[in-house]
């Protein structure tokens, strides 16, 4: 039976209905969704497949569960998950705790994550909306702990014709608790491949490659488990790093095996639960990593205005930069605005820009993108693609021009765009973006002269964006640029078609 805190929850739902204007039956959708039997389906909810789902724009259903988080009716977490296995190596409620590199604590693959694919964002109800089963994850079941709680949701394998718990099920030699004193053993078969045993509890890795040259006599592997760590009786096994397919593995413990039978016998020493798995790849390494059903990624999470306004504090370590594949920058800039100040004064100027800084913002979220600062009378804003951010550029030129039908001292607007690779930092307590692409994208737009829009070949490159660009005058360069070794070609978009 369900068990809901039905005040709290009338009131939250009340104050969600309010903060902005929903489609119709959005707040009834997300109620049912709470009010639902299964534990299972409030647990690291994928705003993505929700709005699938529920037949919601994906941006009003991340901004649903956005508002929902700030509120209290949801918990908002950052993952980490691995490449290889699917396994959240880590989860975090805020953001500052987000790290790049790390090893999954069951399978052992290194891995560097960025902000558009290893950093996953969910929500989970919050325990004092309603109490499921994931809160406590000590009280689960060892198949439940592995396949329900540390498997990552919409998880597809690498291997054609297996679905991914299928395979993780197949390979699954031991998956067990052992209690304090407790002792396991699993016998099988091991043939070329490795063999893996995990201590899920305590993130202990051990790595045995099995070799193909075959031996008679059963191999043994003896652990005891002591402090949280592996005590390997039988035979030595260090640290160690090994090649592994397209993956690089870095065990706490590493050793080698024959092709043959195995036993493997782990005892805990501790005064504590462990759970253990103990895996055997068989064949090929992997060729390629899992892929995933779309999610919500910490890359489209900060090119979200409504993330950016209602978690404002949140920010990366100062010591940590958290590298982003391809992200679209865009930056604007007015034309002339210090003859405005001294023409027109400075409170009437003031009054002027802040109401192209509303006129540019609402465009900039139209086209789901962010506004990442201001600088004087520049603004700074990053799409999800080039696609988006020439939209923005195009109508952000149309609305300025309506904008200046309605005063007599005319703003005229410059926009420069350019996309690639860049690090999340944080600056002056927010989060902001480092890296050449960044500076390109500064440097662009300082090409561009009134009512012009500069773009770079890699935007101008990108799917669509020469349709979108179609009926607009369009003249080439190549250009110099401070910092940048070779010269770049640039495209000049004019403002009238």
């Amino acid at each position: 039976m369900v068990t809901l805190n039905e005040v709290l929850l009338d009131d939250l739902l009340g104050k969600l209905e309010s903060v902005r204007s929903w489609s119709p039956r959005v707040i009834s959708k997300l109620e049912a969704l709470i009010r639902a039997d299964d534990d299972d389906a409030l647990f690291r909810i994928n705003p993505i497949q929700f709005a699938t789902e529920k037949g919601i724009a994906e941006a009003e259903a991340i901004d649903l569960f956005l508002h929902s988080a700030k509120l209290g009716l949801f918990e908002m977490e950052w993952h980490l998950v691995c490449a290889t296995c699917g396994n959240v190596v880590d989860s975090f409620r805020n953001m500052h705790k987000l790290h790049s590199t790390y090893i999954c604590n069951q399978c052992a693959f290194e891995n560097t994550a960025a902000m558009d694919d290893y950093i996953q964002v969910a929500f989970t109800i919050s325990s004092s909306i309603r109490d499921i089963a994931f809160h406590h994850p000590e009280l689960l079941s060892a198949d439940d702990l592995l396949f329900k709680y540390k498997l990552s949701r919409g998880v597809h394998s690498w291997l054609e014709g297996w679905s991914h718990e299928g395979l993780i099920r197949a390979v699954t030699k031991l998956l067990t608790y052992l209690e304090p004193g407790e002792k396991h053993r699993a016998e099988f078969p091991a043939e070329w491949g490795l063999i893996i045993v995990s201590d899920l509890t305590d993130r202990v890795t051990a790595g045995f490659p099995v070799a193909s040259e075959p031996i008679a006599d059963p191999q043994r592997i003896t652990i005891q488990i002591i402090d949280g760590k592996f005590h390997l009786i039988d035979r030595e096994a260090g640290p160690g790093r090994l090649d592994y397919g397209y993956a690089a593995l870095s065990f706490n413990h590493l050793g080698s095996l024959s092709t043959g039978p195995v036993i493997v016998e782990i005892e805990n020493c501790m005064e504590r639960q462990a759970c253990i798995w103990t895996a055997h790849f068989m064949g090929e390494p992997p060729r390629k990593g899992i892929t995933f059903d779309p999610f919500l990624s910490g890359k489209r999470l900060l090119t979200t205005q409504t993330f950016r306004i209602l978690f404002r504090t949140e920010t990366v370590s100062v010591d940590e930069g958290i590298g982003v594949k391809d992200i679209t920058f865009l930056f604007t800039d007015l034309k002339g605005s210090t003859a405005l100040y001294d023409q027109i004064g400075d409170p009437k100027a003031y009054f002027l820009v802040r109401q192209h800084f509303d006129t540019l913002s609402n465009v900039i979220n139209h086209y789901e993108g962010a506004t990442v600062k201001t600088i004087g009378d520049a603004v700074m804003a990053t799409f999800m693609t080039p696609l988006d951010a020439v939209g923005a550029a195009l109508e952000m030129l149309r609305d300025i021009e309506a904008f200046n039908r309605n005063i007599a001292d005319k703003l005229v607007l410059k926009i420069g765009i350019h996309t690639g690779h860049s690090i999340v930092v944080t600056l002056n307590d927010r989060l902001d973006y480092f890296g050449q692409t960044v500076n390109i994208a500064s440097r662009v737009q300082a090409l561009a002269d009134a009512g012009e829009i500069y773009v770079s070949e890699e935007v101008y490159s990108f799917p669509g964006v020469q349709e979108a660009l179609a009926h607009f005058n369009i003249a080439s360069e190549q250009v110099s640029m401070k910092g940048v070794s070779e010269k770049l070609q640039v495209y000049k978009i004019s403002a009238g078609q």
